[in-house]
């Protein structure tokens, strides 16, 4: 398998406390790979239409939200996890934390195989910058 490679951009933004301008790393993508487009790549060099493969995505996206609300964990195998969660600020007493306070949400966990794709990926400026010893970057 290809090595996952990144494009990085160098960001302006303020910092949240001191809200002094600095900047961040940001990753560029290449756009959006849509639910058609993926559709028809996953039946390439298969007898599947991508028309069967939506209905299958479907279905499956179907059990998944059913098992949420059933308030299960979710293990999609080699894409990862999705666990049902919740926020709320913090409070100094149980009695000070109301229901409408908390809001739900939903995690994500990549598997392994994912997480080291990512993690090992090959990163490269967008542009060619300069570091503080002069030397490009």
């Amino acid at each position: 398998m290809a090595k996952l490679k990144f494009k990085i951009k160098k960001a302006g933004l303020n910092h949240p406390r001191t809200k002094q301008r600095g900047f961040i790393a940001r990753v560029l993508t290449n756009g959006i790979a849509d639910y058609e487009e993926i559709a028809a790549d996953a039946g390439e060099n298969t007898t599947m239409h991508k028309a069967e493969i939506k209905l299958a995505f479907e279905l499956c996206i179907e059990s998944v939200a059913k098992k949420l609300k059933q308030g299960y964990i979710i293990d999609l195998g080699p894409v990862g996890k999705l666990y049902p969660s919740c926020s709320s600020s913090w409070v100094a007493t149980a009695k000070e934390l109301h229901l409408e306070d908390v809001k739900p949400s939903l995690n994500y966990r990549p598997s392994e195989e994912i997480a080291a794709a990512v993690r090992g990926a090959q990163l490269q400026w967008d542009k060619v910058y300069e570091d503080e010893e002069g030397k490009e970057g």
